[in-house]
C-alpha cells in the first residue's frame, strides 16, 4: 500500500471513530437526561435558578466545577463534603441545611458519565 492510500485509510478510520463517538455521546446525554429526571430533578433544576429545596440549578455547572470533581460529587457527596472545602461550602450554603445524599444509582460509573454528558448540554 502506498503512503497516500495509507494516509487516506487512517483519515477514514479517524472520521468513523469520531462519528461513532459523537453518536455515543448523544446517546449518553439522552440516557443522562432520563437519569436526571428520575433521580436528580426532585431537588435540582436544569436552569440557573435555585430549586425549592435550596439545591443549585445546574445550568453551566461545568463552568463552575471540573468534570472529575462533579463525578466525585455525584458518586459520594457526603464523603466529598468531609474532604473538600468547595463541597463543604456548597453544603453549608443550602438554606435548609441539606446535603445531597449518596444515591445507589450513582454508584454506577456509566450512570455518572451519562448524567455528566447531559449536564454538558445545559451549558
Amino acid at each position: 500500500m502506498n503512503t497516500s492510500k495509507t494516509f487516506a485509510a487512517l483519515v477514514s478510520l479517524f472520521c468513523l471513530n469520531l462519528f461513532f463517538s459523537q453518536l455515543s455521546s448523544a446517546d449518553d446525554a439522552i440516557n443522562g437526561e432520563k437519569i436526571f429526571k428520575a433521580y436528580c430533578a426532585h431537588c435540582h433544576n436544569s436552569s440557573d435558578k435555585e430549586s425549592r429545596v435550596g439545591a443549585p440549578g445546574l445550568k453551566d455547572v461545568l463552568s463552575r466545577h471540573d468534570e472529575a470533581w462533579i463525578n466525585q460529587w455525584i458518586k459520594s457527596p457526603e464523603t466529598l463534603v468531609k474532604t473538600d472545602h468547595k463541597a463543604l461550602q456548597i453544603s453549608k450554603s443550602n438554606r435548609f441545611g441539606l446535603t445531597m445524599p449518596t444515591l445507589p444509582a450513582m454508584q454506577e460509573e456509566q450512570n455518572r458519565r451519562d448524567v455528566i454528558a447531559y449536564l454538558k448540554t445545559l451549558e
